[in-house]
């Protein structure tokens, strides 16, 4: 499991950028809501503030980003490590299931499979020659994963996955968890196995957090939105289509 992990230093300056990013979003929601007479639309862009901020810190990672699409509407940045070809995109654990990764785990709705992420899938194949035993299980996955390989993607899809495949050697993904005080308390690393559908936990990052605290201007800020039950527009993400005209250096 060992060789899966990213290197202590790059995990934390990770965690740093995913906190500041957050805090980041905190700002400008404090902003909006000063300057605006509504501003609650801004409260589905913490996600481009978050990987905004990796991609800020990304040189010094020898990390490279591009842009790609989940959806119609939905863009989000994939992650790139120059060195080892790891592929890994930064998802909300609210809508995240490890025992079924592909599905968006939508609220109130724990025991639904969900909105099925084709992308989340599609992407997960790069991993498909990997040996997945030396990998710790989530609890219960084997009553919550299932068997996707009947899954037949369309001819375009195809053609980018296989472009994919020869590109990247691994594809991971991080999530960071929102608490109850709208702070990040928890942040993950899976890898995810294509075969079962299950994200198998690569390392807890959570050790690395720091100055994740807000204050209780900041929390009243960005709570009518946490609380309203509207469900963030990320969740719905699907789709593989990237945009291959946007691309770091």
């Amino acid at each position: 499991m060992e060789h899966f992990k990213f290197a202590p230093q790059d995990s934390e300056t990770i965690v740093n950028a995913i906190v500041e990013g957050y805090r980041d979003y905190i700002d400008h929601r404090k902003d909006r809501n000063e300057k605006m007479a509504i501003s609650s639309a801004f409260a589905w862009t913490k996600g481009n503030f978050i990987e905004s901020k990796i991609a800020e810190i990304s040189p010094g990672l020898n990390l490279s980003y591009k842009f790609a699409k989940a959806g119609l509407t939905w863009d989000y940045l994939q992650f790139i490590h120059g060195d080892t070809k790891k592929l890994f995109l930064i998802k909300n654990a609210a809508y995240f299931n490890e025992n079924c990764f592909s599905h968006a785990l939508l609220p109130n709705q724990q025991n639904s499979k969900g909105h099925l992420r084709t992308y989340l899938h599609e992407l997960s194949k790069i991993n498909q020659g990997i040996e997945f035993s030396s990998v710790q299980q989530p609890l219960h996955a084997s009553e919550q994963g299932e068997q996707l390989s009947f899954f037949v993607a369309e001819k375009q899809i195809k053609d980018e996955l296989e472009q994919v495949q020869n590109t990247y050697n691994e594809f991971h993904i991080l999530t960071y968890q929102i608490d109850e005080a709208y702070q990040i308390s928890e942040i993950m690393h899976y890898l995810p196995n294509p075969e079962n559908n299950i994200a198998y936990r690569i390392e807890d990052l959570s050790k690395y957090i720091s100055g994740s605290e807000l204050t209780d201007e900041e929390r009243e800020v960005i709570a009518p939105e946490q609380d309203s039950g509207i469900i963030d527009p990320a969740a719905y993400d699907i789709g593989i289509l990237e945009n291959k005209d946007k691309e770091s250096n």
